[in-house]
């Protein structure tokens, strides 16, 4: 994005945010444009827009590179315009904006599609599948490893099991 003030800094890349220069994406990292047409990440201008002094203009964020004002919305700072230019560089799987809204100082998005949930069902599925292997892991420790150890230290040699012979 370009800067309308020659002096102010510009960001070091494109595609992250010049004040915590993570990557954007499509979340909390969507690209936000103040008046100014500086591009910071909606976390940041969040932060930037609660942590506002009390005695700032209500709703006046002024843009941490050039000072210049912008307004914020009373939805907050998901309501800002987004950088489309920035937003149609990412991968076309993040070029979709996510609902996002501020509860207070949080910044909240409403859980995956179904195509999330479903992940989310196959790694329950994943941790299943572990939990079983694991007491299974167990078991076997417990069965080759630990009771002979319990049983040598009880009878003084490795063979637990007397033999009975039978006599005929």
């Amino acid at each position: 994005p370009g800067s309308p003030n020659p002096t102010s800094p510009k960001p070091t890349s494109p595609v992250e945010c010049s004040i915590c220069f993570n990557t954007y994406d499509n979340t909390f990292k969507t690209p936000k444009l103040l008046q100014c047409s500086h591009v910071f990440c909606l976390e940041c201008v969040a932060r930037l827009s609660t942590g506002l002094p009390p005695n700032q203009p209500e709703d006046q964020l002024p843009c941490p590179f050039c000072r210049q004002l912008t307004s914020i919305p009373l939805e907050g700072a998901p309501a800002l315009e987004t950088s489309k230019e920035l937003l149609a560089t990412l991968p076309p799987e993040l070029q979709q904006e996510k609902v996002l809204w501020m509860e207070g100082t949080k910044l909240c998005c409403r859980q995956g599609s179904d195509a999330t949930e479903k992940l989310a069902r196959c790694d329950m599925c994943d941790d299943w599948k572990r939990i079983v292997l694991l007491s299974a892991l167990i078991i076997i420790l417990f069965c080759i490893i630990l009771w002979p150890v319990q049983c040598a230290l009880k009878t003084g040699n490795l063979r637990c099991f007397t033999r009975t012979v039978a006599m005929s």
